[in-house]
């Protein structure tokens, strides 16, 4: 009995060693290996040592997991580290290398956070448990999967984690959920806004014959403005949602001069940025010919701006700057001195719905980042450093295509670090 038990322990060892794995729970997939008597090869030192999860085997193909782009690290339950590919290595590099005992020793950012989490939860688990995470700030995602090696009596227990960047994947998801959900809704969105046209214009037309009975001393009558003001923001909202219900809808595209639409736009908005006490300007460093539907690029550049005006304070300046970088792409940037994005809302402006400014329909962000993306480009929010807010477009120009204005914007980052 003690011959067969050292030749199982044996032939574990060699199962475990032919898949690449620090040995002392591997799963024997085979009834054949565990019953194969021809010898491992190993001493019985070795084998003490490959029970005692100490002794790796196998380098060839430990080399080869070294090549896998998932981090994948072998721990004990306890989440000391046994041992992890390259990947897992590159991926902690806020630990030195030899620092890497534990799981617990990495820092408190993602996707180590959510690597204790699921180590607390698989306590006492068997089979395996899997995790998607992403990090508010940055916005990356990664799944996480937690499996426990077959139990052979050593404790505590070998777990296999792997961590994969699904962040791609997961903004692919999200679209195709987002183009789903729209394709459902926006027939019904389109209808309900062409309808509730019809009332609003009833009720304009019923408010001018209104007004026209008035005596002359009652121009300035409250109640006709706060009528108006109300029927004003009703037809922003029913354009757009009529915008927003027909993703779609991208109009022909054509050659045109950025620095054009730009000052088109400011252009439009000059009334609301007096009303508003704002000062418009605009610092056209390059020109840039974008392909693009003019009064879509007109829109998206619109409701940046709008955006800016309405949370600028009185005297405030809102700045549109153009230039380009390394004659690639156009870089456009839309500022203010307001307060800024709120840090702990930063990914939410661009959710369908989402404001905090009273009366605002919540789908002007929305949908200058949906027409931006169309056009191959990337738009980005944060706040300036001396204050206020800060909307970042990089555009293709028409010799460029839609991947060299990521690659743009990721150097721009850098740059700017």
């Amino acid at each position: 009995m003690e011959e067969h038990g050292t030749d199982k322990e044996a032939a574990v060892c060699l199962q475990a060693g032919a898949c690449g794995l620090w040995v002392s729970d591997w799963t024997p997939i085979t009834t054949q290996i565990l019953t194969d008597r021809s010898g491992t090869g190993l001493s019985q030192e070795q084998r003490k040592r490959v029970l005692a999860g100490s002794m790796p085997l196998n380098a060839d193909l430990m080399l080869a997991m070294d090549l896998l782009d998932d981090a994948v690290i072998l721990l004990h339950e306890d989440g000391r580290i046994i041992q992890r590919n390259h990947a897992a290595t590159v991926a902690g590099a806020t630990m030195k290398s030899t620092g890497m005992h534990s799981l617990h020793m990495l820092g408190p950012e993602e996707p180590w956070a959510g690597c204790r989490q699921i180590l607390r939860e698989y306590q006492g688990r068997s089979g395996f448990l899997e995790r998607e995470i992403r990090d508010p700030g940055s916005g990356r995602c990664w799944s996480l999967k937690l499996a426990a090696l077959a139990y052979l009596g050593v404790t505590p227990r070998r777990l296999v984690l792997v961590v994969r960047d699904v962040t791609e994947a997961v903004r692919v998801r999200e679209r195709l959920q987002e183009g789903e959900v729209m394709a459902a809704t926006g027939a019904l969105l389109a209808g309900a806004a062409h309808q509730t046209k019809n009332v609003i214009f009833g009720l304009s037309a019923t408010l001018d014959a209104f007004e026209a009975h008035l005596p002359d001393n009652a121009i300035d009558n409250d109640y006709v403005k706060h009528l108006r003001q109300g029927i004003a923001r009703m037809h922003v909202l029913m354009r757009d949602l009529l915008d927003y219900g027909n993703p779609l809808i991208r109009g022909e595209t054509q050659t045109i001069s950025l620095a054009a639409s730009i000052r088109r736009s400011i252009g439009d908005c000059q009334d609301l940025a007096q009303a508003s006490g704002a000062l418009l300007s605009a610092e056209i460093f390059a020109d840039a010919e974008v392909k693009a539907n003019p009064a879509r690029l007109t829109r998206a550049l619109e409701n940046l701006i709008e955006n800016a005006i309405q949370h600028s304070p009185q005297q405030g300046k809102v700045t549109v700057r153009l230039a380009t970088s390394g004659g690639s792409c156009a870089h456009l940037e839309v500022t203010d001195q307001g307060p800024g994005f709120a840090p702990q809302h930063m990914e939410q402006f661009f959710t369908p719905f989402f404001t905090l400014r009273p009366g605002g329909t919540g789908l002007g962000l929305t949908i200058a980042k949906r027409i931006i993306e169309d056009l191959g480009g990337v738009i980005r929010l944060s706040n300036g450093t001396g204050g206020g807010a800060r909307a970042t477009i990089f555009l293709p120009m028409t010799t460029e295509g839609p991947q060299e204005s990521q690659l743009a914007f990721d150097e721009g980052e850098r740059g700017g670090e």
